[in-house]
């Protein structure tokens, strides 16, 4: 989940699903959108996206070229905007609505006050709004309360059925919280600012900045416990974190993309000279760049680069075993998403 939101690039077989087109009190419709802003695709847009994508050696003769597809175009800002996937679709985010992209078929989209911290769970988008943590159930029906929570998240992550989130008390100090049934807790009190977060199965990672301005990775368990750091650096704090296996951040100042050891322990240098913002993984490390996206190889090698023709910068990156999505600000006030296959197909014979 953003993750994906912000944080997980990578899904598996314990996906959640997400908003079915079924009666939600917010429900503003499936299928193409008549509302000014929003443009919806058919059928025929939808397919294109089973074109195939060349592998890393030259292609035959009989593979298609792959090409992206334009999934939606609406009116909103591409900030602050994520993108999820699911084993029934891809998802956008935005802090008004919520939108479902099905292969073969038109976007749905659903219309209701999401706030800026929306994740999903097993069942469920879960979102912060005036003053309490809700969810709505993706089989359909009202949102309900899941949890007090007075003070707005800054961030807020979730893997499988759990959650975490940053928060800012007015006096400035960083808490990670974590959920429990319905009460939160504190799993992490932090000495100076902690600019990002992303969760793994019972891991809660982040970049924390010291008062002596050296910043360093820290993993603090679900549950509870102290926390355990990498060593500390110098410079600018990671934009955004990934995890998998391990855990992935981009570099901007050294333009590089380094791969950590889920213990902090160990790290290394993936790619260099390379720009990668924002970041996605799985099986392989996508990167955005100003004139597209390229795959790099978990052995570090580039394997394969995916140049766009229209203009934008991109703002949010999906990466699934077979599919990449990303979100682009195209000016005016609106974003666009595109995909692209992953997947090798041949070209039926003549």
């Amino acid at each position: 989940m953003s993750t994906l939101f912000g944080t997980r690039a990578r899904r598996g077989p314990h996906e959640v699903t997400w908003l079915a087109c079924v009666a939600l009190a917010s429900v503003v419709g499936c299928g193409r959108s008549s509302e000014d802003g929003v443009v919806g695709i058919g059928l025929e847009g939808v397919a294109k996206a089973a074109e195939a994508a060349p592998t890393s050696a030259p292609a035959p003769s009989t593979n298609r070229k792959p090409e992206p597809t334009r999934l939606l175009a609406v009116s909103g800002t591409a900030y602050g905007a994520t993108l999820a996937s699911a084993e029934d679709g891809s998802y956008l985010l935005t802090g008004s609505a919520a939108y479902r992209f099905v292969q073969g078929e038109a976007p749905a989209r659903w219309a209701r006050d999401f706030g800026s911290t929306p994740v999903l769970t097993p069942g469920h988008l879960l979102y912060w709004s005036e003053g309490a943590m809700r969810q709505v159930p993706t089989s359909g029906g009202e949102a309900t309360s899941a949890a007090q929570i007075p003070h707005q998240p800054r961030r807020l992550v979730s893997s499988g059925d759990h959650v975490a989130w940053l928060d800012q008390a007015v006096d400035g100090s960083f808490t990670i919280h974590t959920l429990e049934g319905s009460k939160p807790r504190v799993v992490h009190r932090a000495e100076g600012y902690v600019g990002t977060l992303v969760m793994n199965d019972e891991r809660i990672y982040f970049a924390e900045r010291a008062p002596d301005k050296s910043w360093r990775l820290g993993v603090v368990p679900r549950a509870g416990g102290r926390a355990h750091y990498s060593k500390a650096k110098r410079g600018r704090l990671p934009a955004m974190l990934v995890a998998t296996e391990s855990l992935y951040y981009y570099d901007g100042p050294s333009s590089t993309v380094l791969r950590v050891s889920p213990d902090l322990v160990n790290e290394e240098v993936l790619a260099r000279d390379v720009i990668c913002s924002p970041i996605a993984v799985a099986e392989n490390v996508y990167c955005a760049q100003p004139a597209g996206l390229i795959e790099i190889g978990i052995d570090g090698g580039v394997r394969r680069t995916f140049p766009l023709e229209a203009r934008g910068a991109i703002t949010a990156v999906l990466a699934t075993s077979t599919q990449l999505t990303w979100v682009t600000d195209i000016g005016d006030d609106r974003l666009a998403v595109d995909s692209i296959p992953l997947t090798v197909t041949e070209a039926p014979a003549p």
